[in-house]
């Protein structure tokens, strides 16, 4: 994976999420992606691995190794693991990283101090320069949307830790949000339902399998049943349980309406003119909560706009930063914070 990219101070686009983060160079289809983890041993002292290799040892030795994550909501949590684990997207992603400009995706509740952190880390793991962009534009760039035209692009990223509302309008943003809130809260729902219903104990990834076969936004028109094992609470063995779709869909929906809460908060927020764009327009949904079966289609009838989602929208914020790498003179009205190695700001 090292070689993926051979690019000689290229611009490194990076999407830091609470779950995954993705690493992209220049105009390259080519990306890394990979867990937003490091292994470390089990008093912390030392990291001993990152990414899908943090995940791999962590699953396989949970005794002696345990996992760390830099965000928790998406802000960071942990700057020594966000400088380790930055370092390596970037050297993953360039062999040039002294010559390459970075571009990062940041939540638009991000504050000074927590921004500085971020292009700290960036600056120390060997970048010329860091540009940071907020969430959402960058989602809204990498879906295609026209934000510099004058209508109103409204857009909503809903991540691992975080859901991203902007509204976009001239090459400026009019309203942001970032509510410490996401799909990460969908499965922590699931998995308290399973335990307290169940009395098991579930893996993380089958929590994962449970919402994406049998997730919907939707009432359920069947009751289709998806078999899982655990370890059984009271005894410590293996057990298999059944859960059915109806249940999933219950256990769903006070989050999802949180979410939808906070759409229509911001909507409020809008101007009349803004609005009216808004539903001719329509809205994007990206992240990869987005691919949650009638989230599109509840969220149009709840708010009454058409809603768009994009091939890969768990895609669309990398892209986006990639994009406005490309175009920066034109995009450099959405830079938020940047920082240069020679202490240029």
């Amino acid at each position: 994976m090292s070689s993926i990219f051979s690019s000689l101070g290229r611009d490194v686009s990076i999407d830091i999420g609470t779950m995954f983060t993705r690493a992209a160079v220049g105009g390259r289809n080519s990306m890394v992606e990979e867990p937003s983890m490091v292994a470390t041993d089990t008093k912390q002292e030392e990291i001993v691995a990152v990414g899908e290799e943090a995940e791999r040892i962590v699953r396989r030795m949970p005794d002696v190794w345990r996992p760390l994550t830099p965000l928790k909501d998406g802000f960071i949590v942990d700057y020594r693991v966000t400088h380790t684990m930055l370092k390596y997207f970037m050297h993953k992603a360039s062999n040039s990283v002294r010559r390459s400009s970075v571009f990062l995706s940041a939540p638009c509740g991000m504050t000074d101090v927590e921004q500085r952190a971020l292009m700290d880390a960036v600056i120390q793991g060997g970048a010329r320069e860091v540009y940071l962009i907020e969430t959402p534009v960058a989602a809204a760039i990498g879906s295609g949307m026209p934000v510099l035209e004058a209508r109103g692009n409204m857009v909503v990223d809903i991540g691992g830790g975080t859901v991203d509302i902007g509204i976009m309008s001239l090459g400026g943003v009019v309203v942001s949000r970032t509510i410490r809130f996401g799909g990460d809260d969908l499965n922590d729902a699931l998995l308290q339902y399973i335990r307290q219903c169940f009395s098991v104990m579930i893996a993380e990834q089958t929590v994962e399998d449970i919402k994406r076969n049998l997730g919907s936004a939707l009432a359920p028109l069947d009751d289709e049943e998806y078999t899982f094992q655990g370890r059984d609470m009271t005894n410590g063995l293996i057990k298999r349980s059944v859960i059915h779709r109806s249940e999933v869909y219950e256990v769903l929906q006070e989050p999802l309406q949180r979410i939808m809460t906070e759409i229509k908060n911001v909507i409020r927020q809008t101007s009349p003119e803004l609005v009216a764009d808004i539903m001719q327009y329509g809205m994007v949904l990206t992240g990869g909560t987005a691919l949650l079966a009638g989230l599109g289609e509840r969220i149009s009838s709840e708010i009454g706009v058409p809603v768009r989602i994009p091939n890969e929208p768990e895609h669309c914020v990398v892209q986006g930063l990639s994009e406005w790498a490309r175009n920066l003179e034109q995009m450099e009205r959405f830079v938020v914070a940047s920082k240069h190695r020679k202490g240029r700001a």
